[in-house]
């Protein structure tokens, strides 16, 4: 009780600090809240937007089922955990953040993985793409191309290890038995035989889905753009520094 009355208690002191931070640097706040906004809608926004859309139509059609038949055994042997777990890790490395934790937060809302199997898979499913690292990393930051595919390996071998490790936490409590197990078509007409929902409404509950999502990390965006703004404004960024 008193920890949670602490908790309350910082946290509401915190979010203070800030509020009065904009209100004595009105104008840092709104330029920072206008970046945020324009990060969201000219770069997230039409970046992944597109994407979460047909995302979540391939895991209402059943795709899941495919890759949790192939790549049962290696998610089994290197991460104990089913193979629903590898669409989140393939389409994480290959897509970047927050891809993969938006996979996983489906997989465990659609019961697919246990609450242990999903804490093991956030701490290797959700890593930068392929593209946010060349380009960003290696070519705008560092100014060095040919380290490209040297931060590739050390990232993605860094995340495999992680999810190594990660297999042996709460290993008695976590069942990694897939509920996939006979031919991927037969599965896959198995599903859509069991699904009597047409595809122009798949299609119109992932809009639905995927526009509430990305209006959540705009949300974030502009909120931990103002954040970190009224931080360097007070000054408190150079005395951490220091």
């Amino acid at each position: 009780m008193k920890k949670n009355k602490a908790y309350l208690f910082i946290n509401s002191i915190m979010f203070l600090m800030i509020i009065l931070g904009i209100i004595i640097y009105p104008e840092n706040a709104y330029n920072a809240s206008l970046n945020g906004l324009n990060l969201w809608f000219n770069v997230v926004c039409p970046s992944l937007l597109p994407f979460f859309i047909c995302l979540d139509i391939l895991i209402k059609l059943g795709l899941m089922n495919f890759l949790a038949i192939a790549f049962q055994p290696v998610m089994s042997f290197l991460f104990n955990m089913p193979g629903e777990g590898a669409f989140a890790f393939i389409m994480s490395i290959s897509s970047g953040y927050p891809v993969g934790a938006k996979i996983i937060a489906k997989l465990r809302k659609e019961k697919i993985c246990s609450k242990i199997e999903c804490q093991r898979m956030i701490n290797f499913c959700s890593t930068s793409g392929p593209l946010f690292i060349i380009g960003a990393v290696s070519i705008g930051i560092l100014k060095n191309p040919s380290i490209a595919s040297t931060l590739l390996i050390a990232h993605y071998l860094s995340a495999i290890i992680i999810g190594f490790l990660m297999r042996f936490y709460n290993k008695d409590k976590a069942s990694h038995k897939s509920s996939i197990k006979n031919n991927f078509l037969i599965e896959l007409s198995k599903y859509k035989n069991k699904s009597s929902i047409p595809l122009g409404q798949i299609i119109a509950e992932s809009i639905i889905n995927s526009i509430n999502l990305i209006l959540l990390i705009g949300g974030y965006i502009i909120l931990f753009s103002v954040i970190s703004n009224t931080i360097q404004e007070t000054g408190l960024i150079k005395t951490i520094a220091h």
